[in-house]
């Protein structure tokens, strides 16, 4: 599949993705096995919940490809149709990427399942800048021929007049990976040119690195939106006291694509729709990638999303026929696999996800923004606990940021050091004897008598480690900090068990072993839309995020995965998703690194330095992730359904799917 999901996810479009999976993956101690289709057609997943590991083979003739409608449910309202608005802070969000992302076309993708970037609109491999005096200069050349779904020429011209709306009208979100604008101080792109119809010339004020210019989000990558239907709205939005407002706000109904579908229409509280796109470039074309070779379509004439109120409904109604695929960012409920898996009619599938869910915490408030304060808490957790016992295997327990399915870039044996240094495997005691240890050598105290630790029978001997004899008691008191003040109940906010239990459950425990020891952590489980609009509040006239929290617990989905950018974004001195005031100059260092790196192999050594600093420093402290579930109805086929992230991840693949 061409993915044309954007993949500078940065705030909200991430943050629509953060649960990304509710209760997903198998026992993390076996195997589960689902066979289903009929007499001519088998299709087997073997999954294995811990390690994420997904192998599909599928047998038959295939059938033939056409199919009438494709219907792919969804769980939340599609709320825009404006691809502006859509990769914009102000439209981002999941439900929308899965109907608007298979409209888009950019000049380089990344092929799935084997990620590489590959041309989608563009005629070739992407060359390398040339310098030119004090400047550097990137080319980037469109396939001859290319037309809109409207039959109006893709050119150039469309290319420069997206780069300049999207900058000039200060777009957020995914638009500043794309533009890579330079600004004061700020080195970057300083123009864009059409040079002639298929010919584009970025221009640097510095020689890029691969985050830019190749593997990563920029330039190459930004999709382009049509000047002949988009140039009269921009110039009316020009002309207002607040033009991104008026241009997010406009309507996208009648843009034509560039991508494998057409958008149709949103009804509110019912369904959205598409209709393929007939004059799609790449239909026929043949894709290599990994080792999957397949065909793209579209083979579906039309895409329709009816929307479900809840899990079990849409289960029911895939068991019916009535829904080919269910599209959920969160995954399926592991309660439901039973019920697909007695149905020779359905098939369900584990993948490994392109993520992580977290604890944060406050750089700027204390006392989060003591070190001492935040090993101490990260100490008291014991994740194999919770994800084996509380959650019932269900989850499996992080300590790097970098997930394991994205093979080429992780480092297992950097990954296992850190997870080391980050308390794996510490029986409880042990966790509380470290966490108390801590606190007093840096000068933390508790009220008279009242001290966690191991006490006799009567009281009268304690000790702050295990002792024979002694058996131990949470503190008395809450704790008081090294300035003599008493520490005041701190919040700990969290999605609500309606929205994702798993992470509900973390918060309640995390609260409960902070007591333990004294510190006053109240578990506050809130709307999901709540969490976002506090965590990521932000005050525009200083544009710097205020952070009114003590600490909450949230998840990302990564975005690229074949260069993977997030953590200058996350935790860069400055960086557009940087909301727990963490800063550190080593760390703003291997950012640049990474930033400048002309190789995969220095970009990599910078990611782990990187890596190292944050787990060392915490701004956050990855907790666990699950596999993604997903449940299909065999009357359709895919080219292949081993992926990073499951079928969700490109938007169910309107593409390349097709009747079995």
């Amino acid at each position: 599949m061409k993915v044309t999901k954007p993949f500078g996810l940065r705030l909200l479009a991430l943050l629509a993705v953060f649960a990304m999976v509710v209760v997903a993956c198998d026992s993390t101690t076996g195997d589960t096995t689902t066979t289903a289709g009929g007499d001519d057609d088998e299709v087997t997943t073997t999954a294995d919940g811990g390690d994420g590991e997904t192998t599909t083979t599928a047998e038959g003739d295939g059938g033939d490809a056409g199919l009438d409608t494709y219907t792919l449910g969804i769980f939340e309202d599609v709320t825009t149709d404006n691809p502006w608005s859509y990769l914009d802070s102000s439209g981002s969000d999941v439900w929308v990427g899965y109907v608007i992302d298979p409209t888009l076309g950019s000049p380089y993708d990344i092929n799935l399942p084997g990620l590489e970037v590959a041309p989608d609109l563009a005629a070739g491999e992407l060359e390398p800048v040339v310098q030119d005096g004090d400047n550097w200069v990137g080319t980037i050349t469109l396939q001859e021929g290319l037309t809109w779904s409207d039959g109006e020429p893709i050119t150039a011209n469309d290319y420069v007049f997206t780069y300049n709306t999207a900058r000039d009208f200060g777009l957020t979100a995914n638009w500043p990976d794309y533009l890579d604008a330079a600004a004061e101080d700020v080195p970057g792109v300083t123009g864009v040119e059409a040079v002639d119809d298929v010919t584009i010339q970025v221009t640097f004020n510095t020689e890029p690195g691969l985050a830019v210019w190749g593997l990563g989000n920029g330039p190459p990558l930004m999709p382009i939106l049509p000047e002949h239907f988009w140039g009269p709205v921009v110039e009316e939005a020009s002309a207002t006291d607040a033009p991104r407002d008026a241009l997010i706000a406009a309507s996208g109904v009648g843009a034509p694509s560039s991508g494998p579908a057409v958008f149709g229409e949103i009804q509110e509280g019912s369904f959205a729709a598409n209709t393929a796109n007939a004059s799609y470039h790449a239909t026929g074309e043949e894709i290599t990638s990994g080792d999957v070779t397949y065909t793209l379509g579209p083979f579906a004439e039309n895409f329709n999303y009816p929307l479900y109120g809840g899990q079990e409904a849409a289960v029911l109604a895939l068991a019916n026929g009535e829904v080919d695929l269910l599209l959920n960012p969160l995954g399926m409920q592991r309660g439901l696999r039973d019920q697909v898996a007695d149905n020779e009619d359905l098939t369900a599938i584990v993948n490994p996800t392109n993520g992580y869910r977290f604890l944060a915490f406050n750089h700027a408030r204390a006392p989060m923004s003591d070190p001492v304060f935040r090993d101490a808490l990260t100490a008291m957790i014991n994740k194999e606990y919770v994800t084996e016992n509380l959650l019932q295997g269900a989850a499996f327990p992080l300590y790097v940021l970098l997930p394991e399915g994205n093979e080429a870039w992780y480092n297992a044996e950097v990954a296992a050091e850190l997870a080391e240094a980050g308390y794996a495997g510490l029986e409880d005691d042990q966790r509380r004897a470290t966490a108390i240890g801590l606190l007093t050598d840096a000068g933390y105290t508790w009220p008279e008598g009242a001290a966690p630790g191991w006490y006799d029978a009567d009281g009268a001997n304690y000790s702050p480690e295990p002792a024979e004899g002694l058996t131990f008691t949470a503190a008395g008191g809450d704790i008081i900090g090294p300035d003599g003040e008493a520490i005041e109940t701190l919040e700990l906010i969290h999605p609500n068990a309606g929205y994702d239990p798993l992470r509900a459950t973390f918060g309640g425990y995390i609260a409960g072993v902070a007591r333990e020891i004294g510190i006053p952590i109240s578990s506050v489980p809130t709307d999901f839309g709540k969490i976002i609009d506090v965590v990521f509040e932000f005050d525009e006239e200083a544009a710097v995020y205020t952070s009114p929290f003590d600490m909450f617990i949230l998840g990302y989905s990564l975005g690229n995965p074949t260069f993977p950018t997030f953590h200058d974004s996350f935790f860069g001195t400055g960086g557009d998703s940087n909301n727990t005031q963490y800063s550190s100059e080593e760390f703003d260092g291997f950012a640049q690194q990474f930033a400048d790196a002309q190789t995969v192999e220095e970009a990599y050594a910078a990611m782990w330095e990187m890596e190292r600093l944050i787990a060392q420093d915490k701004p956050h402290v990855p907790l666990f992730d699950t596999g993604i579930l997903e449940f299909y109805n065999n009357r359709i086929e895919f080219p292949f359904t081993d992926t990073l992230s499951g079928l969700q991840f490109d938007n169910g693949f309107p593409d390349a799917v097709s009747a079995k």
